[in-house]
């Protein structure tokens, strides 16, 4: 099964080849295999989890991503020498540190910036691509932003704990896996999908 997902907060839009589930509610498309960004947007405020159902599902979410004014943001996922993972409270929820690309810079770049200026710790990059990339659309004073956000594997060499305070982030935390679990009820779809991916690719490797 194929699918791309993009998150409105805590709602979901999928466009997948196949329906994986009951939750979903499916939205047509037409003919053309368009979609209106108007239609779309009232579907997800209706439902919690909407699907478009497509034989080509990769060409209909680029088509898609093309309605959004597009947005670039890269982020860390930092563990150090005991495998405990580098969060972030911000907005009452937990968060992975993470801020937009600037010009000139490159997504890992912007990455390793983030992360030192958010959380106060230094890092080095263990992959040269991301783990995964997530898709996360607002509004902003009636203009609908897509924020597409690479996440990047890293290991903590040094530096000390220092939240942002004028970012807004209250408290910057090393977690292990039980702590993870019980502070992702308090956090967002897409930070619980990186934190899936980070673990199942350190299972494979």
């Amino acid at each position: 099964m194929i699918w791309y997902s993009i998150y409105f907060g805590d709602r979901e839009l999928i466009v997948a080849d196949a329906l994986p589930d009951s939750r979903y509610a499916v939205m047509d498309v037409d003919a053309n295999h368009s979609i209106s960004l108007a239609k779309l947007i009232k579907k997800v405020e209706t439902y919690k989890f909407v699907a478009i159902i497509t034989s080509e599902p990769k060409l209909l979410f680029e088509q898609l991503c093309n309605e959004f004014v597009r947005v670039d943001a890269a982020g860390g996922v930092v563990q150090n020498a005991e495998d405990e993972l580098l969060m972030i409270y911000l907005r009452e929820r937990w968060d992975l540190p993470k801020g937009h690309v600037e010009a000139g810079e490159s997504d890992s770049e912007a990455a390793l910036r983030e992360v030192k200026e958010e959380t106060g710790v230094d890092v080095v990059l263990l992959d040269n691509e991301p783990i995964t990339e997530t898709w996360h659309a607002y509004d902003t004073y009636g203009r609908w932003e897509l924020k597409r956000t690479s996440w990047w594997r890293m290991r903590a060499t040094g530096g000390g704990l220092m939240p942002q305070c004028d970012e807004g982030i209250a408290r910057v935390e090393w977690c292990d896996k039980e702590g993870v679990t019980e502070r992702l009820i308090k956090s967002y779809p897409t930070i619980i999908r990186v934190i899936d991916t980070l673990y199942k690719v350190k299972s494979e490797k």
